[in-house]
């Protein structure tokens, strides 16, 4: 597995550009080509550039594995039809609901997905069905936004400082990973911005530490 430490558009929160998967990444339009060829190494898949809702921004606005892609109602029809073309059959929802920050509100890999309360247990039913998976309704550290409090891929799961005993248990109960608690970028916890990884790689912020990346390595490490 390999891991390198970049930053995207000028900025270390490299996990707000793109959402990874182990079979594509999507990853924000306005990036340039050179780092679509760092993620294309290092995560060993395809990168699908694209915008949402009109956003330099990605990953708040989608959640989603190898199976399906939930995606903010704000996406544009042009954005949806991009998307559609590269990944011709792949489970794709475009969630209506109030919260449109959908990514901030779902944490999932390839073998189960927590999702925040805010969106209901009807609205997890129908994400875990376009996703493939298990879905359970969940916080972390108490806090409803989980998507960005964690990043999941099918080898582990790095988690907010904050998480109790029950949460991460039940992170490990859903994934059916092993998990732990961490930072990025030198003490960021909303893990999300500044890490983007699947199971063959992990590109995080660069201002991540030396025992962060200890840590980032011992979690994602297959």
């Amino acid at each position: 597995m390999e891991i390198r430490v970049e930053t995207v558009l000028g900025s270390a929160e490299v996990g707000l550009f793109a959402l990874p998967t182990d079979r594509f990444v999507l990853v924000s339009k306005h990036v340039n080509p050179s780092k679509l060829r760092v993620f294309e190494q290092v995560l060993n898949t395809e990168t699908v550039p694209t915008s949402l809702s009109d956003s330099i921004l990605l990953s708040p606005f989608a959640a989603g594995n190898s199976h399906g892609l939930i995606l903010t109602c704000l996406t544009l029809d042009n954005e949806l039809d991009t998307i559609k073309r590269r990944l011709k059959d792949l489970n794709i929802l475009k969630l209506e609901s109030k919260h449109t920050a959908v990514g901030n509100l779902i944490l999932c890999n390839d073998r189960g997905a927590l999702v925040s309360p805010v969106l209901g247990r009807a609205a997890a039913k129908t994400i875990g069905e376009v996703l493939g998976v298990e879905a359970a309704v969940g916080t972390i550290a108490g806090r409803t936004y989980l998507g960005s409090l964690a990043v999941a891929t099918n080898v582990g799961a790095l988690v907010h400082l904050d998480a109790t005993e029950e949460e991460m248990n039940l992170v490990k109960n859903v994934l059916k990973v092993e998990a732990a608690t961490g930072t990025v970028n030198g003490g960021v916890r909303f893990l999300r911005s500044s890490i983007v990884a699947n199971s063959w790689g992990v590109v995080a912020g660069a201002r991540t530490t030396g025992p962060e990346l200890m840590t980032i390595t011992r979690v994602f490490q297959r």
